[in-house]
């Protein structure tokens, strides 16, 4: 795999190094990471996964789909809230690692990056050292030795906003949003991760309602500025299910929200993510066809039957 060119103008950089040796690989759509949890609590496929021969098959399809990078999970990251009532419950970094080594070095054979889903330095460093070039870190950098890890080895970091608790009160949600992750990716810079090689995860459903994630999804050009590629992470959220359920008067569980999720991916992707994480990878590559398919169509010059 190549190296890494960086355009900090909407991450295309990023886009096309996740993406290399993808069917049709170029920046033209965002990156597709499938999510592998192999953790028993999970909010919607825990346990499914947690064998690592049925984590293997799994991956195994998610890039037969598309994915072009699959990200593991060794412990869960449900947030609290009434959804998810306290959230996760932490995992040892030993039985974490215990759950992701033998799952990544299988991984890597498929031919697709590998990114890890912790917020362990002990957890971040091993998985690296096993081939992972990405780290997801949904704590906004609660521990800086993680960045260490990260910078060593020049690896990704993915800085995922998040605050602890369930939903939080915004005076200013993209200024608060902004400023939480400005600090966070300073920490990881003073801890020797190069800033090129930093994401932005703007956090849906961590620390926010429902309308905030909403809101976020809009409005996601407004953290262009900060200047780092941005990875969206929609996929099966509690916000689906609020919406639906306003909609249609039922509130459908984190396995029928697949079409809100390719709304929420779709509309992220107009306004420039670099990534998508998701778990049905497969429908979401295919709606992202379509959509660009279809805006391909409009730019094309009108054909008239019978005409000159």
């Amino acid at each position: 795999m190549g190296v890494l060119t960086y355009d900090p103008h909407g991450g295309t950089g990023l886009r096309a190094w996740l993406r290399e040796g993808a069917a049709g690989a170029g920046p033209a759509r965002p990156a597709v990471v499938g999510v592998l949890n192999v953790t028993p609590d999970s909010f919607s496929d825990g346990g499914r996964f947690l064998d690592p021969d049925r984590a293997v098959e799994q991956a195994e399809r998610l890039v037969a789909e598309g994915a072009d990078v699959i990200e593991v999970g060794g412990e869960s990251t449900r947030p609290p809230g009434a959804t998810y009532g306290e959230g996760f419950a932490p995992v040892p970094a030993k039985v974490q690692i215990a759950r992701v080594l033998p799952v990544i070095a299988r991984v890597l054979s498929l031919g697709v990056r590998v990114a890890i889903d912790t917020t362990s330095p002990e957890v971040a460093r091993a998985a690296i050292e096993a081939g992972a070039t990405i780290v997801n870190d949904v704590s906004c950098l609660a521990h800086v030795e993680l960045a260490r890890a990260v910078g060593e080895h020049e690896a990704w970091l993915v800085l995922m906003h998040s605050r602890p608790g369930a939903a939080s009160s915004y005076a200013d949600l993209f200024g608060e949003v902004a400023h939480e992750f400005s600090a966070a990716r300073d920490r990881a810079v003073g801890a020797g991760v190069d800033p090129r090689r930093i994401a932005f995860d703007p956090g849906i459903g961590f620390g926010k309602g429902p309308d905030d994630n909403l809101r976020l999804l809009a409005g996601l050009a407004h953290f262009a500025p900060l200047g780092h590629p941005i990875y969206v992470g929609p996929s099966r959220k509690a916000f689906i299910g609020v919406v639906s359920e306003r909609a249609t008067g039922r509130l459908p569980p984190p396995s029928e929200r697949l079409g809100g999720t390719i709304a929420a991916c779709i509309a992220a992707t107009h306004a420039g993510a670099a990534a998508l994480r998701v778990h049905d990878v497969g429908p979401v590559v295919q709606a992202l066809a379509v959509e660009r398919a279809i805006g391909a169509a409009g730019l094309a010059p009108a054909r008239h039957p019978g005409g000159g």
